[in-house]
């Protein structure tokens, strides 16, 4: 009997460790996760079909390096001034790149932008890059950068440059996570997640082929003590629940890392009736623009030009309703 109760036990502590290590494993993928240097994060965007896009970004954009203080790190940037946009105020967007990954993974976006007559901003996330900082926390303190990233554009192209935000997977996330803290003209989240837990439970779930419970409990407590990141707190829905800002998710019907329902529970809580979900069938995570580059710069620039009239209506009945008061 004693020794059955021994095995029992020395079982238990078996499956503890066990999980423990799987908590730790999960955790290590997001904090501590893979950083691809730009040979690498090149060579794939190229192959991805977006080697004419980094030929112009090289030969053509009017660059210019930056650095930002954020939290005790220093974000590695750069902006861009495009000659057609040399009105008042001046038009910027922001954009910002995804998990193990560098700025020059944003260059096919924001050549769309550029082409559009926008000018641009691309700095790499903590962790990642030329940015310093010793871990990622999946938006939590990248959200926090993205405020101070905000606040030096506007002393580059004016306080009352109208500035977007444009993020995919990590970045998007980062961009809704954002609004909890900032107002910006509007917001393009290419295959976001609402919660990190519902991230992270998916992961167990579907990749490691492990129960929630107890490893989601476990990476939460080791998350906070190891790296101080509270993934239970990170969740973008809530950010986009509070929100006045017209948003257009994009998302690939055949994302395995992120499913697309994450997208469709956020745009169901969107306030702004310009606010959009687009799907791209057979694409994977991070790969609608390269499944159908004609179709996602179509409904960029239609929701674009849907926001500047929105603005200039509103503009309009603000300036109708001053002049009744005067």
């Amino acid at each position: 009997m004693i020794w059955l109760w021994v095995l029992l036990g020395a079982a238990a502590l078996l499956l503890l460790l066990g999980c423990l290590t799987a908590a730790e494993l999960c955790v290590r993928k997001v904090t501590r996760a893979t950083r691809h240097d730009e040979t690498f994060v090149r060579r794939q965007e190229t192959e991805g079909g977006f080697g004419a896009a980094l030929d112009r970004y090289d030969r053509e954009w009017n660059r210019r390096p930056f650095t930002v203080e954020s939290g005790g790190v220093t974000l590695s940037g750069e902006y861009v001034r495009n000659p057609a946009d040399s009105g008042r105020p001046r038009r910027v967007v922001i954009l910002c790149h995804g998990h193990t990954v560098t700025r020059l993974c944003q260059v096919k976006y924001a050549d769309l932008f550029y082409r559009a007559g926008y000018s641009l901003v691309l700095y790499d996330e903590r962790y990642f890059g030329q940015s310093g900082g010793t871990c990622c926390t999946l938006g939590q303190e990248e959200a926090k950068d993205l405020s101070r990233v905000m606040a030096y554009t506007r002393t580059v192209f004016g306080q009352d440059c109208r500035i977007g935000l444009h993020g995919e997977s990590m970045g998007a996330a980062t961009v809704l996570l954002c609004l909890e803290r900032e107002k910006p003209d509007f917001v393009i989240a290419d295959c976001p997640f609402a919660s990190s837990t519902l991230l992270f439970r998916h992961v167990v779930r579907d990749q490691f082929h492990l129960p929630a419970f107890p490893i989601l409990p476990m990476a939460a407590f080791l998350g906070r003590v190891q790296y101080g990141y509270d993934f239970p707190k990170v969740n973008p829905i809530r950010a986009v629940e509070g929100a006045e800002v017209p948003i257009c998710f994009m998302h690939g019907e055949a994302d395995s890392l992120i499913p697309w329902e994450h997208s469709k529970m956020m745009v169901a809580k969107c306030k702004d009736p310009r606010s959009a979900l687009h799907l791209f069938p057979g694409a994977e995570h991070a790969c609608s623009i390269a499944s159908d580059p004609a179709r996602y710069e179509r409904l960029v620039l239609e929701f674009l030009s849907g926001c500047a009239a929105g603005d200039a209506k509103a503009a309009a009945a603000e300036q109708d309703e001053h002049k009744e008061e005067i």
